[in-house]
């Protein structure tokens, strides 16, 4: 997925992503306030040279950090658990205790952690009242230079680093959240979407009628009549660069809209003064049965299986426009007549007429129409709002691509039928 697909999620679901943040928000707050907190205090020290000491001392410094790491020690935690006005184990003890000489210095820094700040505090100043009597070399004159105190605050766990990781949980929960409901629940409703997911233009946004066996396109100066002639000259525009003489039609669902629509242009083409030939490529029953009043001819069908195309060709409702239904076909062959004379025929159709308008199965039902548009031709999708995902919507689009067919463009069709006057 793209950064740009992303955002677009993000934006579509802004609902669900502040909920999300404000739930994870909240849970990192919570879980921060209850989580079992370590408070540290530290008593510092100071280790000088005892001048009553006997001998002469040879390496203060090492003496003074041998002194502080005694500060962990069986006898020195022992000794402190016998100050204490509270229980603490001595293994436990000893690990929350440290001690270290500050180099350069005369000072031993002595550190406690414990979950009660006073307790913490206590146990430092302790270790610096202890300590002393655990230098065997008797070599240092050791004095409190600043005990410990309670902390106000606590050190464990860390807070800006726990609010840190919580906001990058947040942000990717979110994310997450956002690209799961446009998976389940977002879907394409407007032309951006449908420009963004295809990287295909939208030739037209139209209502598809209430009752899809009409043909409005046959009715002057109506508004379907001026969105068909617009998509008409939007084709002719978008190919003129690279004339097209096969057109297929296909919907990304089965929709009785999708045939509703390639008749309909092929009508338009027609009315243009071209040769039109509108086929009927539904072959087989899980792609499509063809409409109930076929003329009894061989159809695409037969074309496929050795017929001549012109004893398969009935005339069209309007001048210009010839109709190859789909024929009398065999579920068991159809498929792999697509495959591999669909080409040859559809070149010797395009040698006769101006334009050929191909009725395609449905994208998600099987891949007819994208071998139909490949070999010269070029495929117009037909996307209803309201059916799919963004994601499923780029799915197709690539799927088409990827077998060399070109996308010429799309049409949105609404959701609402048009309205008709009373």
């Amino acid at each position: 997925m793209e950064l740009r697909d992303l955002g677009g999620a993000l934006g579509r679901h802004k609902l669900v992503v502040l909920l999300i943040l404000v739930i994870a928000g909240l849970a990192v707050v919570v879980g921060l306030r209850l989580a079992p907190k370590t408070y540290t205090s530290t008593a510092i020290v100071s280790a000088d040279p005892d001048p009553t000491a006997g001998a002469a001392i040879d390496d203060v410094d090492t003496l003074r950090a041998t002194l502080a790491e005694l500060a962990g020690s069986r006898s020195v935690v022992a000794d402190v658990q016998g100050e204490l006005d509270v229980v603490r184990g001595a293994e436990a003890l000893g690990d929350d205790i440290r001690a270290e000489w500050v180099r350069g210095t005369t000072l031993i820094r002595i550190t406690a952690e414990d979950r009660d700040p006073q307790v913490a505090a206590d146990v430092a100043n302790a270790v610096a009242r202890v300590l002393p009597r655990q230098d065997a070399s008797q070599a240092f004159d050791l004095s409190v230079e600043d005990p410990a105190e309670p902390a106000g605050t606590y050190t464990s766990p860390d807070r800006w680093l726990v609010l840190g990781a919580g906001a990058a949980l947040a942000v990717l929960l979110a994310a997450a959240g956002a690209l799961w409901r446009e998976r389940r629940a977002g879907t394409v409703e407007d032309a951006a979407t449908v420009e963004q997911a295809t990287a295909a233009p939208l030739l037209a946004h139209l209502a598809p009628p209430r009752d899809h066996t009409t043909l409005p396109a046959l009715s002057p100066g109506t508004q379907a009549a001026g969105v068909f002639r617009q998509l008409r000259l939007a084709l002719e525009t978008d190919s003129a660069g690279s004339p097209v003489g096969r057109v297929v039609v296909a919907g990304v669902t089965s929709q009785d809209v999708n045939v509703w629509l390639g008749a309909n242009l092929a009508i338009a083409l027609a009315g243009s003064g071209r040769r039109v030939l509108l086929v009927d490529g539904r072959l087989g029953e899980r792609f499509g049965r063809p409409g109930p009043e076929e003329p009894d001819t061989p159809g695409l069908h037969g074309v496929l299986t050795g017929t001549p195309l012109s004893d398969a060709l009935s005339p069209g409702p309007v001048a210009g426009l010839t109709v190859l239904p789909a024929g009398a076909w065999d579920i068991e062959s159809a498929q792999s007549l697509v495959t591999t004379r669909f080409a040859s025929a559809m070149a010797a159709a395009q040698e006769r007429f101006d334009v050929v308008v191909v009725l395609g199965a449905p994208l998600d039902v099987c891949d007819d129409a994208r071998v139909m548009a490949m070999d010269g031709g070029a495929l117009l999708l037909v996307v209803p709002e309201g059916h799919l995902s963004p994601g499923a919507l780029r799915a197709h689009a690539a799927r088409v691509r990827s077998v060399g067919a070109r996308l010429i463009g799309t049409v949105l069709v609404s959701r609402r039928p048009e309205r008709v006057a009373d």
